[in-house]
């Protein structure tokens, strides 16, 4: 019915950054799962606005360009304020056509993130979901973040994405 696909770690490095003595860390992870739904349909929830249905706390507050909801269009800047995180986040491509929506974000205090969905059509009703992280920690708190999304837990994430997913888009 629904699958997994795999989880990789594409890469993990550490460095000292020059201008001070704190240590840096970078994590990508990439996986992916299946919908049973249309391509164009299964984007829908991976935007600004379609995340409500899913995400709980999620409630995105347009910057730019200011109007009621967010645009899902490239360069809209929006806000999110989810428990203890405070993050502001760009649009960096958002195309319907290819069935992608790409995000960075930068989490206050913490790290900078790079994520990039991109929705693989399968059948009429039925896609495969790639989920490609980059985080970049540029706090003592953001190393601890990074450490934290090791291999099984950006596979649980993954499942628990298929998940909620699945239950919105019923």
């Amino acid at each position: 019915m629904f699958a997994v696909g795999s989880v990789a770690m594409v890469s993990a490095s550490q460095t000292k950054s020059p201008e001070s003595k704190m240590t840096t860390e970078q994590v990508v992870r990439e996986g992916s799962f299946e919908l049973d739904d249309s391509a164009d349909k299964a984007l829908l929830v991976f935007t600004p606005e379609g995340e409500r249905t899913w995400v709980k706390g999620w409630n995105p507050k347009p910057v730019y360009p200011p109007q009621q909801g967010v645009m899902f269009k490239a360069n809209s800047v929006f806000r999110v304020d989810q428990e203890e995180e405070r993050s502001l986040w760009t649009i960096v491509e958002a195309d319907s056509s290819e069935h992608v929506a790409e995000y960075i974000y930068v989490v206050e205090g913490e790290r900078l993130s790079r994520v990039r969905v991109q929705i693989e059509p399968l059948s009429e009703r039925h896609c495969r979901v790639h989920v490609h992280y980059v985080h970049t920690a540029i706090s003592e708190k953001g190393v601890e973040f990074v450490a934290s999304v090791t291999e099984e837990a950006y596979t649980k994430k993954m499942r628990d994405w298929q998940r909620m997913v699945s239950a919105a888009i019923r």
